[in-house]
């Protein structure tokens, strides 16, 4: 269960990072991704991110939280199946 946990708090801190970014400057999201993509132009998207909703964060970071538990914890079955304990 530690290991869902820890995985879920890590994941909403960079998804609350990822929301401050884009509440900051939504342009430097596409100019961040396209960096990613190996150059790939995402300018496009910067009219679509549109205005970031606070409503819309909390509810994106307990969707985020429940499935990196999840993640987590199914992860730490698989690994003890495996023999990941020695």
């Amino acid at each position: 269960m530690s290991c869902g946990l820890s995985l879920s708090v890590t994941a909403v801190l960079l998804y609350l990072a990822c929301a401050l970014i884009v509440a900051w400057s939504p342009g430097a999201l596409a100019a961040g991704l396209g960096l990613v993509v190996h150059g790939l132009s995402l300018s496009g998207l910067t009219p679509a991110v549109g205005e970031l909703r606070w409503s819309a964060v909390l509810i994106g970071s307990l969707a985020i939280a429940g499935y990196a538990f999840v993640a987590g914890a199914l992860f730490t079955i698989v690994n003890r199946l495996i023999g990941g304990n020695r």
